[in-house]
């Protein structure tokens, strides 16, 4: 009797009958409503044109920044070149008051050298030798002021006994050659002129220094020819004597007028006002003589 009780249980069970689950009733739920709330179209409007007035702002600001570096840049570049042409001017000031300088001191000392000679043909022979410096540099202005104070003491008619003439003494088959490099026609004369004197002295001694870096080779070869040169060198007796000191005076006076104008020419400016006429000349004429 027990053991047919779970059977009778799941007949039971199973007489029973299904009842679907709509059967039971619902609760009744309120119904929901969703309200999306549309924003006002100005809003919209205005955020847009802050976002753009933003964006013009910004490019407006490195606009100006592009500019402003601009003007920076040109203004540095105009004053660098301000500042070259003030330095090329203040250089060229310079220069040419060292120029101006060291005629006036050149100039004095050819008048020293030759009393002879006035001031209206020691100023230009001054500024002939400082032209032929600049047309061959390696030539120092005041070397060729010793050299024509040594070979001639400025005197632009001098003539040694070797036929040597002018103001730097050039030989005539030397100077025939270097007046013909100069675009000059030779003639019996061409020597005595001061220019083409100093000119082809200035060759003569840029062809030398081209040719021996020592300097009292130079001068030996242009004071004794090719020949004498090779007797200094080899320190000699052929060598001859002129040349034996004539060397030595060049290069000493060069280096002491190179000290003095280091040091400062005294150079005279009023000798450009000497008049020895004038003595006694005032402005209301001649002193009156006392009535005997």
């Amino acid at each position: 009797m027990i053991r047919n009780e779970p059977a009778s249980r799941s007949n039971d069970l199973a007489d029973r009958p299904l009842r679907h689950l709509t059967d039971h009733p619902r609760e009744h739920s309120e119904p929901r409503t969703i309200v999306i709330r549309h924003g006002s179209g100005w809003q919209s409007l205005a955020f847009l044109c802050i976002c753009l007035l933003v964006l013009a702002v910004v490019l407006m600001g490195h606009q100006a920044l592009r500019e402003l570096d601009g003007q920076n840049h040109d203004a540095t570049v105009t004053m660098a070149r301000i500042e070259r042409k003030m330095q090329q001017l203040e250089s060229g000031i310079a220069f040419d008051s060292n120029r101006r300088y060291l005629q006036l001191g050149m100039r004095d000392h050819i008048m020293r050298v030759n009393p002879r000679m006035s001031l209206a043909d020691a100023y230009p022979y001054a500024e002939l030798a400082l032209q032929a410096s600049d047309k061959y540099p390696i030539n120092h202005p005041l070397l060729l002021l010793a050299i024509g104070t040594v070979e001639s003491g400025y005197d632009p008619q001098s003539k040694s006994r070797a036929d040597a003439r002018g103001l730097y003494q050039i030989w005539p088959s030397t100077g025939r050659l270097l007046l013909r490099a100069l675009g000059w026609n030779y003639d019996e004369t061409a020597l005595y002129d001061p220019e083409k004197n100093t000119q082809a002295a200035a060759l003569y001694l840029d062809i030398l220094f081209s040719t021996y870096s020592d300097p009292q080779m130079v001068l030996a070869e242009y004071n004794g020819g090719p020949l004498n040169a090779g007797y200094f060198r080899a320190g000699v007796g052929q060598l001859a004597p002129e040349t034996r000191s004539y060397v030595p005076r060049v290069i000493e006076l060069y280096e002491r007028l190179k000290g003095d104008f280091e040091k400062g020419f005294q150079v005279r400016l009023e000798i450009m006002h000497r008049d020895p006429q004038r003595e006694g000349k005032t402005l209301v004429g001649p002193p009156r003589r006392p009535a005997p």
